[in-house]
């Protein structure tokens, strides 16, 4: 049988585990070692002890990936700790395969942060930072051909930074940052998706630098290359960094949809002040996280104008909400004109918010998002609270929905524009050759390699969506927008169709000036106590209940449940954590996602 150890601040779900067969002692071969092992089991997060037998001492080290036997099974788990002290009177297994390496002791070091910080288990991040397949060795650092001088000068002052936040317009390169991070040796570049880490391993590679893309090439990530990838690679092997590059910080990509949502921007900072290296954030606005954490860079107010996209703003506030119309002046004069145009419709269904039958205003909460409409009354949907249907703009009690659906929009974006016109949506296959009018959802923007115009029909449905961090989002999909169609010396345009032309988001982005935005942004959200100026966790799940009663609500603001779900705020993030953490944890489904994004 096996002898268990466990740490005290790493949570546990209460399991039968098999007895404990008593010695008098722990009788070893010689060359035997004890190590620790970490089970790869959701239930189990403790420590074990096993015997390496001698043929395999020299093989194993802290993070070796093994296969041991436990509960009648043989399972997977991570060396933890080798020449451990063997508990007293406990008979020990051996292990019965070494099945090669996996995570370096300081990113077991960092998993285990990451388990703290996310009330999450130490298997769960390091299974994210084992190697797709077995790894028995790792691949020697290749030289380099020499890199190429980086002269950028906002490059190199971002790279003297602790941590520094750069906001770089969306058609700026932000190569230069990656050449120049990669110059001080074992750096780590994250990128938002799988086509963009590509691209910038393949940029190192022609520039001379040999680079791991993550995660196929984990061995030679191992072995001190600089490394490249996705979400995932926020625990590469590759380390102790040089330094650390994150691209399109803001991008929702970098948060685990999967409990325990980490951020691996937050992993990256982190990694990054535990080896002493430079961390640089780059986003065309980055996250009012991002600023919190490091020195805010920008371009020249010239440069930065220069790499966004000329930004139409057409106001339908006059526009009778009766008609239906969604199709303005300006995007008809633009349809007439040929150029190559995607028109985005966020939303497949009915729009969840109301319009004022007569002067087109959307009543909008004190947070900033729009009311909804149920039978006579105007309703917050983040805190329930009601209001009579009046508009406080010109005291009209009559409001309407407004219906928009993709299909329907084409057709009749057909007949008008008299040219083939393209449907995309997540689902839908490629579009046929010969065709440069689209329309769809926003998932359209990132199954296309360039347009002229991207038009958003009805950008409300994203500015006014019941989330804190609705603002942040949609200026996300401008960004994204805004990089397709190419800067403004190029021609590329947005327009914007919305009855809330003032919104901060939409000056922002008809200035260049994310500033306008995120100012506001952190007004709104440091009123409200809302992540980062405080912490929230959404608790849910089978067991959810039953974990909340035993939850220690002295430092923390607990309300629910509402549709099976707690929310659980505090001041801090260490305060949420730690009262989390502390709480016993049924056995049975149970999620806890800290900082949820769409809440």
């Amino acid at each position: 049988m096996v002898g268990q150890t466990a740490s005290v601040n790493e949570p546990t779900l209460p399991i039968d585990l098999p007895p404990l067969a008593k010695v008098d002692s722990v009788e070893l071969d010689e060359g035997d070692r004890i190590v620790k092992v970490l089970i790869d089991e959701p239930a189990i997060d403790r420590r074990f002890d096993y015997i390496v037998p001698a043929k395999w001492a020299d093989l194993v080290q802290v993070g070796s990936i093994v296969r041991v036997d436990i509960r009648h099974r043989r399972v997977r788990g991570w060396v933890t700790a080798v020449d451990a002290d063997p508990p007293p009177g406990v008979a020990l297994q051996r292990i019965t395969k070494v099945t090669g390496l996996g995570p370096p002791p300081g990113i077991i070091d960092l998993a285990e942060w990451a388990a703290e910080s996310w009330v999450g288990r130490v298997s769960q991040f390091l299974r994210t930072a084992s190697p797709p397949k077995a790894v028995d060795k790792v691949q020697r650092r290749s030289k380099s051909t020499g890199a190429p001088v980086v002269a950028d000068t906002l490059a190199l002052e971002a790279l003297s930074e602790t941590v520094a936040t750069v906001r770089l317009p969306p058609a700026d390169d932000p190569m230069p940052f990656v050449l120049a991070a990669a110059k001080r040796g074992k750096a780590l570049i994250l990128a938002p998706n799988a086509s963009d880490a590509h691209y910038v391993a393949v940029s190192l590679r022609r520039a001379g630098i040999p680079a791991a893309l993550m995660p196929g090439d984990w061995d030679r990530a191992a072995g001190g290359e600089v490394t490249v990838g996705t979400r995932a690679a926020a625990f590469a092997p590759v380390g102790p960094v040089g330094a650390v590059v994150v691209l399109d910080e803001h991008d929702e990509a970098y948060t685990e949809e999967a409990a325990p949502t980490w951020n691996a921007r937050d992993v990256a900072i982190e990694r990054a002040r535990r080896d002493g290296a430079p961390c640089v954030l780059i986003s065309g606005s980055p996250s009012l996280e991002a600023l919190e954490a490091g020195t805010l860079l920008v371009p020249s107010r010239s440069m930065e104008r220069a790499g966004w996209p000329v930004v139409d703003v057409v106001d339908r506030t006059g526009d009778d909400p009766a008609t239906g119309e969604w199709c303005s002046e300006e995007l008809s004069r633009t349809l007439a004109s040929g150029r190559s145009v995607a028109c985005v419709i966020n939303r497949k269904g009915r729009a969840r918010f109301p319009i004022c039958h007569q002067c087109g205003h959307v009543p909008r909460s004190d947070s900033g998002s729009a009311l909804t409409l149920d039978a006579e009354e105007l309703v917050d949907r983040a805190d329930g609270s009601r209001r009579p249907v009046v508009c406080e703009r010109c005291g009209s009690t009559r409001f309407r929905r407004v219906r928009l659906g993709v299909s329907g929009v084409r057709e009749e974006l057909e007949a008008m524009a008299r040219r083939p016109v393209a449907e995309l949506t997540k689902e839908d296959p490629d579009p046929p050759s010969g065709v440069n009018l689209y329309v769809g959802t926003e998932a359209m923007l990132h199954r296309l390699d360039h347009v002229d115009v991207v038009a958003f029909l009805d950008f409300d449905q994203e500015l006014l969506a019941p989330r804190f961090r609705a603002g942040e989002q949609a200026m996300a999909l401008l960004l994204k927008a805004a990089r397709l169609v190419g800067p403004r010396s190029a021609g590329g345009r947005l327009l914007v169709q919305t009855r809330t032309p003032d919104h901060e988001v939409l000056q922002a982005a008809l200035h260049a000036d994310p500033a306008r935005f995120a100012t506001v942004d952190a007004e709104r959200r440091t009123a409200l106590r809302l992540p980062p100026f405080g912490a929230m966790a959404l608790v849910s799940g089978q067991r959810a209940e039953q974990f909340m009663h035993g939850v220690d609500k002295r430092q923390v603001f607990v309300s629910g449940p509402d549709d099976g779900s707690w929310m659980v705020t505090a001041d801090d993030r260490v305060t949420l954590t730690s009262t989390l953490r502390a709480a016993p944890r049924p056995q049975g489904r149970l999620r806890i996602e800290i900082d949820p994004r769409r809440v």
